[in-house]
């Protein structure tokens, strides 16, 4: 007979993708598991009988001992605990996290086991990544140092000289101060890019997440900055909150990338507009303009890596954001779609499609 506390527990549990179990010490027997449990250790709900035994023998041999040496620190203590081990599946390492209790008579171990492989391999990849921002901002600070100086001199001798410089000279000199600064300024976005690039490779990690919150502080953001005095920013959506599991961070960077392209392809004046619709078991989000259209020559390789791909904007802004192909690989891990439509002169529309769950 489950007491109340165990009912309450396996009613948590019932509704949770986490691992729920109850333990019998003293029968050594599992009383209650979870589907979110069997999910978590890749077994069938229909192997519970044997579920014990299967179990453990899904814990990477490596780590055994350590389970068993925090099962009988759990029992002897008998305070809260929780312990990180690993799996091994067929299709490679886990890492779960279990938060365990003992009843107060000491009867049953209560255990909640969420899998954290994703957070696990994000940290060591941020790790990572944080490492090789350090050596890039060493590499740009020596490399910069030079051509600054460079720069500074030729802008002091200018200001020392101006009047008895000729204006053949002082063209000279303006051009290679201007030479000088986009050869730089193409190197720290080459470094920037790159480097974008390597933390691409963060898997994804999705919470529930209202899009229309999120889609709303986007454009808040642009309609509160300079460029509202010449571009109309427009928000709307078909709900006033949809909620989707998603990875919020990496998702927003999608969209922060589409609404700067539309604004580097659209004229002063000219309108950009992000819409989000719920469509029963998916959302549709959108961002459109009014701006000149992608070319035709160019629009089958546009998610592509290519280099062909790339082009100026109206006041000759460099392409310096994700690439369209790092937009479609974002958009792929949640298990989405994005496409466009496109009419020279007229302006473009990028649709993105994903599921609620």
């Amino acid at each position: 007979m489950l007491t109340i506390e165990n009912q309450i527990f396996c009613q948590m549990g019932s509704v949770s993708s986490d691992g729920y179990l109850v333990y019998d010490i003293s029968e050594s027997l599992l009383k209650y598991a979870n589907p979110g449990l069997f999910s978590v250790f890749g077994l069938e709900v229909s192997e519970i009988q044997s579920a014990s035994e299967l179990l453990m023998g899904q814990i990477h041999p490596e780590d055994r001992e350590h389970v068993k040496s925090f099962y009988q620190e759990l029992l002897e203590d008998r305070g809260a605990k929780k312990y990180v081990f690993r799996l091994l599946l067929k299709d490679g390492e886990k890492y779960l996290k279990s938060s365990l209790t003992v009843s107060p008579d000491a009867r049953y171990i209560y255990a909640i086991i969420e899998d954290i492989t994703v957070s696990r391999h994000n940290k060591i990849h941020i790790e990572q990544i944080n490492a090789r921002k350090n050596i890039t901002l060493e590499v740009l600070s020596h490399d910069l140092k030079e051509p600054l100086g460079m720069i500074r001199m030729a802008a002091s001798s200018l200001e020392s000289n101006l009047k008895k410089t000729e204006e053949k000279d002082l063209r000279s000199a303006l051009k290679f101060i201007i030479e000088m600064c986009e050869r730089n300024l193409k190197l720290v976005r080459s470094m920037v890019n790159h480097e974008f690039l390597k933390s691409s490779v963060v898997a994804i990690k999705k919470e529930r997440t209202d899009i229309v919150w999120e889609l709303k502080d986007v454009v808040r953001f642009y309609v509160r900055s300079h460029l509202r005095e010449i571009r109309n920013f427009h928000f709307s959506s078909s709900q006033d909150k949809i909620f989707l599991s998603m990875d919020s961070m990496k998702f927003l960077q999608v969209i922060n990338n589409l609404v700067s392209n539309s604004i580097k392809f659209t004229g002063i004046g000219g309108n950009i507009h992000v819409y989000a619709e719920e469509r029963r078991s998916k959302v549709m989000i959108s961002v459109s303009d009014d701006g000149i259209g992608i070319p035709k020559e160019i629009r089958n390789n546009l998610f592509k890596h290519s280099r062909e791909v790339l082009r100026k904007g109206l006041e000759g802004e460099e392409s310096g954001g994700l690439g369209l192909n790092i937009i479609k690989d974002i958009v792929d891990l949640h298990n989405g779609r994005v496409w466009f439509i496109s009419e020279e002169g007229l302006g473009t529309t990028f649709f993105i499609e994903l599921p609620k769950k």
